[in-house]
Formats: C-alpha cells, sequence, structure tokens
C-alpha cells in the first residue's frame, strides 16, 4: 500500500479519488478544521512529509480571482516541488488540456503548446517547474469531465431538454474533449498502480464537435434542442482535440462512458 496525500480532497475530483484510493492505499486523513494551504511553504511542510509516497495535487482550479489562482498553480506547485524534493515524494500534477490552445488536429503530449487564457497560462507554467526539477512526477493533462451535476455541456444539455430552455454556445464548430467522472477516477487509479514509461500524459476520451453532439441526441431522442451560436472565434476558445494512445496504451484500459448516451439514457430516465 502507498501512503497518499490528496490536495484538493474535498472538490469534484478529489472527493470521488479518495473513494476509490482508499481501497487499494493508505490516504491521509485530516480533521474536518483542517485545510492545506499549498500557498504557504510554512503551512505545507506540515503535511509533506518522507512517510508519503506520493502526493496528488487536484489544486488550482478556474476562479475570477486571478491573483489567487496564480499563487495556488505557480506559487503552490514550486512549494509543493521543494518540499517533495526535500523527502523522496513523488508528485502527480493535475494539469489540464487547455494548455494545447487551439488546434484542428489531435494534440500529443509532445506538441506545441499555445495557451489562450492565464489559467491554462499558470498550469503551463507550473509544468516547465516540474519538467526542470528532477524529480519523480507525472502531469496529467486533464480534458472536460463531466457527470450531468457539474457546470458543464452534459448538465446544459440535459436541463434544456427536461425545461425546454435554449443553451448558450460559445461557437457550435467548437472540439472538446470530454470523458466521464467515473472513467477519470478508475484511470487515475489505474495510473498510480503501474510503473509509468513518461512524466507527461493527456487524460481524456471523446474528441467531439459540440453542434455533431447536440445533432447526435436530437436524434437519439426525436426532439428539437435549441441553442443560440455566438460563433466566438475558435482559436480564442481553445477549440482543441487531443490524443490520449499514450496512456491508454500504457494502462491498457479504455473509458466506457460514451458521453451521448450517458446524456440520452439520462433523458430517457427522466422523461
Amino acid at each position: 500500500k502507498k501512503n497518499i496525500l490528496i490536495i484538493g480532497e474535498k472538490g469534484y475530483i478529489g472527493s470521488r479519488l479518495i473513494n476509490e484510493l482508499k481501497k487499494f492505499h493508505k490516504i491521509k486523513n485530516f480533521k474536518i478544521s483542517e485545510k492545506i494551504d499549498i500557498k504557504s511553504y510554512k503551512n505545507l511542510k506540515k503535511y509533506i512529509t518522507k512517510e508519503l509516497d506520493i502526493v496528488i495535487n487536484l489544486s488550482g482550479q478556474i476562479s475570477q480571482n486571478i491573483n489567487l489562482m496564480k499563487n495556488v498553480i505557480i506559487k503552490g506547485n514550486k512549494n509543493l516541488i521543494r518540499l517533495c524534493k526535500q523527502n523522496n515524494v513523488s508528485v502527480y500534477y493535475i494539469s489540464s488540456s487547455l494548455i494545447y490552445g487551439y488546434s484542428d488536429i489531435p494534440k500529443k503530449e509532445s506538441s506545441r503548446k499555445h495557451p489562450t487564457d492565464s489559467y491554462s497560462k499558470f498550469k503551463l507554467i507550473a509544468e516547465k517547474d516540474y519538467l526542470k526539477s528532477n524529480m519523480n512526477f507525472k502531469i496529467i493533462r486533464l480534458s472536460n469531465v463531466y457527470n450531468g451535476k457539474k457546470n458543464g455541456i452534459a448538465e446544459l444539455l440535459i436541463n434544456s431538454i427536461k425545461n425546454n430552455k435554449k443553451i448558450n454556445l460559445t461557437n457550435k464548430n467548437a472540439y472538446r474533449n470530454y470523458i466521464h467522472i467515473n472513467d477519470t477516477i478508475k484511470i487515475l487509479s489505474r495510473m498510480i498502480k503501474k510503473k509509468l514509461n513518461y512524466n507527461i500524459y493527456n487524460l481524456g476520451y471523446e474528441n467531439i464537435k459540440l453542434i455533431n453532439l447536440i445533432r447526435g441526441l436530437e436524434n437519439k431522442i426525436n426532439k428539437d434542442i435549441d441553442f443560440y451560436d455566438r460563433k466566438i472565434s475558435l482559436p480564442k476558445i481553445s477549440s482543441q482535440k487531443i490524443d490520449t494512445s499514450r496512456l491508454y496504451t500504457e494502462i491498457k484500459y479504455k473509458p466506457k462512458i460514451n458521453i451521448l448516451d450517458y446524456i440520452t439514457n439520462n433523458i430517457l430516465k427522466w422523461s
């Protein structure tokens, strides 16, 4: 059993990841009042000890507070790198596929990076700090994780049908890569079990154009979906496809949940 610390353990992914990992590993527990402040070296030092084997860093999500987001992502990971190097602890850093920026061909881990917003720029800066750190780490470039409850395209489409409401799209021709939360958790667990060959992995599943998702859903439920296309420039919204073959070849796993079937089943259950 590995001793694992999850930073962001109460979040959307973290809370589910704990339940999966504790079946196989020893997870560091916290008091209800405890909260890791990754921005504070002094605070973080209390949690990063030689007893740990792995830290999974899920912190640094998209925020309207740009300075806070910058400090959590850049300063926080610098603190983490420093302490984990001192204590010989491995880090799994959850980055974002948004660092690739716009692309009309699937992006591999070695592809050119062109982040277009503050969030993805900060994520890339932190990645570079890991790459020059000479420590044991894995960078996971995660795509859009959905489950129908988190604010995202699955929830928007389900609620649109249920409530007969129009949805707003940034651009109907934008590509996104989607993966269900259950598949995400299973894959992260398998990654931790295996001895992986590389330091960087794309984690996602389906590259889908938004309009194709909508048309596919309309065919499945035999109903038109009302939407407004804002027609924002594709490069500005990081319309992209990613190549996940490296990861799935290594861990010998393929995601099980298809987004079109998932949304359709949720709508049919409700109706």
